[in-house]
């Protein structure tokens, strides 16, 4: 008998239920005018389920779903397809639900009990490096996908990479074109085991590390600077016995503080690293670091607790929403003071919200900055902080709300800020969606384009985009 689908927990205390499509438009409806510099693709990767789930799913188990708006000439044209990963292929196979709950392979149907690459759905990251666009998943090796047509080729050569896990979020350096990474539980269980790694310019595994965690916690995103690496591990515990229990993966332990690992870009992780207490303090994504001699910067959307909603507490207990509501925040780690004055916070008054990006252009080093999604209900918007002076510009939605949104520079030698914020906007009355093209410098402003879809769109979690001289 069909099973039927379930809503899944998303974040902010949410529910939603899968859109279940792939879909083409080529000739997109666009109101105002595409600016002429916006030339190339704009690739986007989330999680949509294809067949049900279980009851209690969460939105990070979706399958990825990748899209991609193509401009051309003033014109723009849509497709998504889902990445066809092992997992999606066996489902398909037998036109039946097989995976059972996030990262937990014994609540999975026996036919699939040994498939390797359970967990990589590629639903996280829309990628591109070296002329090749990946499909990334914090706990796998991406795969890597056509840029013209979405077509999944397969995983990635990766070379003699050790850690089963490669981030989600990879930094670059705009000025070697290396690929920054790491993963936590690199042994492929929940463990203390990570790994640092580095790819060339040309995607040649150049360097690996392996040190350990301080416990094995949820580590999503990082810090890397043109001096220092910055690892955040979050109180947020997996652990092997519970998942045979068919619990969740990870559990929240508001007794144990972040721990915070801090050490020279060209050191050893295991001999020079630096950990750093931070209670009270939950974070996923990071907007960007950099450094000012022994002052490691970082800035990030924290919470006062738990902002992956969907996980409970250890004494089973989900969140309150104050508790969930992230707000922008300068951490500093000042490395010439003893550990118990190193650190200080200091969060951005009205920055509410989360899924921060920069001009990459400026990755690594002091930027001036920083765009987010801003979630300050009943106000939702774009966010633009002017970190100099600390002002803060919105653009302003209603009955909406935005995913991440991506900054575009006019040209490679623009200034900062000198271009363009893609950022698809989700129209709840209307059940569709719209890009909005936004003015880099302001975001306030009107948008300078919107570019209209006829339906809605599962959330997107982060991309990138391609100018059309690299496809």
């Amino acid at each position: 008998m069909p099973e039927v689908f379930h809503p899944y927990a998303s974040f902010g205390l949410q529910e939603r239920k899968p859109m279940r499509f792939e879909a083409d438009v080529f000739e997109c409806e666009v109101e105002g005018v595409i600016p002429a510099e916006l030339e190339g693709s704009y690739f986007r990767s989330g999680g949509d389920r294809q067949y049900p789930s279980l009851e209690d799913d969460i939105i990070l188990n979706g399958d990825g779903l990748v899209s991609a708006f193509h401009f051309e000439g003033g014109h723009v044209s849509f497709r998504s397809r889902y990445v066809q990963t092992e997992r999606l292929k066996a489902e398909r196979g037998a036109r039946r639900r097989l995976y059972g709950h996030y990262r937990n392979k014994h609540t999975d149907d026996a036919s699939v009990s040994n498939l390797p690459q359970r967990d990589n759905t590629g639903n996280t990251f829309a990628f591109e490096h070296h002329g090749k666009l990946y499909a990334l998943r914090e706990d796998s090796h991406p795969y890597e996908i056509d840029m013209d047509t979405l077509e999944t080729k397969g995983i990635g050569d990766f070379g003699d990479l050790r850690s089963t896990a490669l981030t989600a979020h990879p930094k670059v350096d705009p000025v070697t074109g290396e690929w920054w990474s790491y993963g936590v539980f690199a042994d492929g269980e929940p463990s203390t085991a990570a790994s640092l790694h580095v790819f060339d310019a040309d995607g040649k595994l150049i360097r690996e590390q392996m040190f350990e965690t301080p416990y094995p916690g949820l580590s999503h995103d990082w810090g890397v600077t043109r001096e220092h690496l910055v690892f955040p591990i979050m109180p947020l515990v997996a652990d092997e016995a519970r998942l045979r229990q068919g619990g969740a993966y990870y559990e929240y332990d508001p007794d144990l503080p972040g721990k915070w690992g801090v050490m020279p870009r060209d050191g050893d992780p295991a001999r020079d690293m630096r950990w750093f207490d931070i209670p009270g303090l939950v974070m996923g994504h990071v907007m960007n670091a950099y450094s000012e001699g022994e002052r490691v910067i970082l800035d990030t959307p924290a919470s006062p607790g738990n902002c992956f909603s969907f996980f409970a507490d250890k004494t089973g207990r989900f969140p309150t929403m104050p508790e969930t509501i992230t707000q922008i925040t300068r951490i500093v780690f000042d490395l010439s003071r003893p550990d118990h004055e190193a650190v200080s916070l200091h969060p951005v008054e009205g920055a509410l919200g989360d899924m921060p990006r920069i001009d990459d252009r400026f990755a690594m080093s002091k930027h001036s900055i920083g765009y987010f999604a801003l979630r300050d209900f009943p106000q939702m918007g774009v966010g633009q902080i002017m970190w100099d002076t600390g002002e803060l510009l919105v653009h302003d939605l209603k009955g909406a709300a935005s995913q991440e949104p991506l900054f575009v520079p006019r040209s490679a030698d623009a200034a900062e800020g000198d271009g363009f914020v893609l950022v698809v906007v989700d129209r709840f009355e209307e059940k569709r969606a719209d890009l909005l093209i936004l003015d880099g410098k302001d975001v306030s402003r009107e948008p300078l384009a919107t570019v209209k879809l006829p339906f809605a769109m599962p959330m997107a979690f982060h991309g990138c985009w391609v100018p059309s001289e690299t496809k």
